[in-house]
């Protein structure tokens, strides 16, 4: 299987992909080079001349083809150290998930919230469940399993704790019927970013000019929606980047109304 391949197919192999990167001493050792690292003719091979990043497009097109190519460089002995082409991928994918080289984890997850929102605007979806940090309905229709397939494959990333990935997930709200955050999710994934360094925070999801400037998670009423303990469980939950914590004990799907 080419690279190619695997990055077409990324929704499917990242489930099975390994799960040691986290403590990846390899990775802790040799990190991805960030933008502002690029060497000249690095920069200008990922960002060749009048191109721009898709962000809707899985894979975000061949950018992380391309950057994996940046890293073989950067380490040839990392292609020594591993058994096989594509094990060699697939191992750096699982690195580039927790990454905090901003367009790894977007692209990873970005996409797939865009997929959701695209699936979920066609007047013939047929999407009865709904996601607000946990699922309310069971799957019943193949859109239903779609959709399903698609909001796991982002959550799962963004439980791993990347900035990037959070801004990922919290892409997915509020579009759309089929996805609306609980305000405790939603104030989680501001207060990570927000506490993100300026170089990772995507703080166009917040710009009071931008097309998020209406969007749930910028309602001035947000923490109003939580209780005090609740509030503070949550702060200590986003200054570890847990976001885990935060869906094992947020409620069921409810009320919707604060959000007009």
């Amino acid at each position: 299987m080419t690279r190619r391949s695997l990055v077409l197919m990324l929704p499917f192999l990242l489930t099975g992909l390994m799960s040691a990167s986290s403590t990846d001493i390899w990775f802790k050792r040799h990190p991805q080079p960030p933008e502002w690292d690029l060497t000249p003719e690095e920069f200008r091979f990922l960002n060749p001349p009048g191109s721009h990043l898709d962000y809707t497009t899985p894979g975000c097109g061949d950018y992380l083809e391309k950057a994996f190519t940046v890293y073989l460089q950067r380490y040839p002995d990392y292609a020594e150290n591993s058994q096989t082409a594509d094990r060699r991928f697939r191992r750096w994918l699982d690195y580039a998930e927790i990454s905090e080289v901003m367009r790894l984890p977007f692209c990873l997850t970005a996409p797939y919230a865009y997929r959701l929102r695209k699936l979920a605007d066609s007047p013939e979806n047929a999407i009865l469940i709904s996601y607000c940090g946990r699922y309310s309905g069971k799957d019943s229709t193949a859109d239903d399993s779609r959709a399903r397939a698609l909001i796991d494959e982002v959550e799962r990333i963004a439980r791993r704790g990347s900035v990037s990935a959070f801004a990922g997930y919290l892409l997915l709200d509020g579009e759309n019927e089929v996805v609306r955050l609980n305000p405790d999710v939603l104030y989680f994934l501001k207060q990570a970013l927000m506490n993100a360094s300026p170089i990772t925070r995507p703080d166009y999801l917040f710009d009071d000019t931008s097309a998020w400037a209406d969007a749930a998670w910028n309602r001035p009423d947000l923490e109003d929606q939580l209780s005090p303990e609740r509030k503070a469980f949550v702060d200590e939950a986003a200054a570890r980047n847990d976001l885990s914590a935060v869906l094992a004990t947020t409620g069921p799907c409810g009320d919707t109304a604060w959000r007009d």
